[in-house]
């Protein structure tokens, strides 16, 4: 079963050159990797759309990876928290134990805060001016703190799973922007929201 120090070391091995110390049969960590080596693509990504001097056209490019990415990402959180409930048998219980984040939510948001934890210790590497980094070296201790905040809520939040003390639910998609055929409405409403 995983808990936040696994996951934390997980995504520390995947920014340094050592082997993964992880067993692959865990399916719960192939998906903790998968989603935050989809989410380390979207923030290169978002980066390279960044580059308007590339043209419209690498732009555009860009942008359908970035939704094609960001729809994998929200498949990886959804089969997280599928995993999740498998391991904890979670069910429905009361009201007042229902979280309306899922761990795959919270797991999700804690690759990202470790992909910006690496791109700022990347960033101190390489700056020079003493101000600049010591305000680099602020922002990396507080992006430590609420990566420790976040994974002991996350510990916390297995715990009650276990106990039976919360319960999430897996969320059903509803897609309406990756439906091709949706398109030519779409249009329609923005052509009569301009004219307004």
């Amino acid at each position: 079963m995983s808990n936040f120090k696994i996951i934390s070391n997980l995504f520390l091995d995947l920014f340094s050159d050592k082997p993964s110390s992880f067993e692959p049969e865990d399916h719960l960590i192939q998906l903790v990797k998968l989603n935050m080596e989809t989410n380390r693509k979207l923030w290169d990504l978002e980066d390279s759309v960044r580059m308007k001097e590339l043209g419209s056209e690498h732009v555009a490019n860009t942008k359908q990876e970035i939704d094609k990415n960001n729809q994998i990402r929200n498949d990886l959180i959804r089969e997280m928290d599928i995993e999740i409930v498998n391991c904890f048998g979670v069910s429905a219980s009361s009201k007042e134990k229902f979280y309306s984040e899922s761990p795959g939510m919270i797991i999700d948001r804690l690759a990202i805060m470790f992909i910006k934890l690496s791109a700022i210790r990347n960033l101190l590497s390489v700056i020079n001016e003493y101000d600049l980094k010591e305000e680099y070296i602020e922002k990396e201790a507080t992006v430590l703190k609420q990566i420790e905040l976040i994974g002991n809520f996350l510990d916390s939040y297995f715990t009650k799973l276990t106990l039976k003390e919360a319960f999430f639910e897996i969320q059903q998609p509803v897609k309406i922007y990756n439906d091709d055929r949706i398109k030519e409405y779409i249009k329609i409403l923005k052509k009569n929201k301009n004219e307004k």
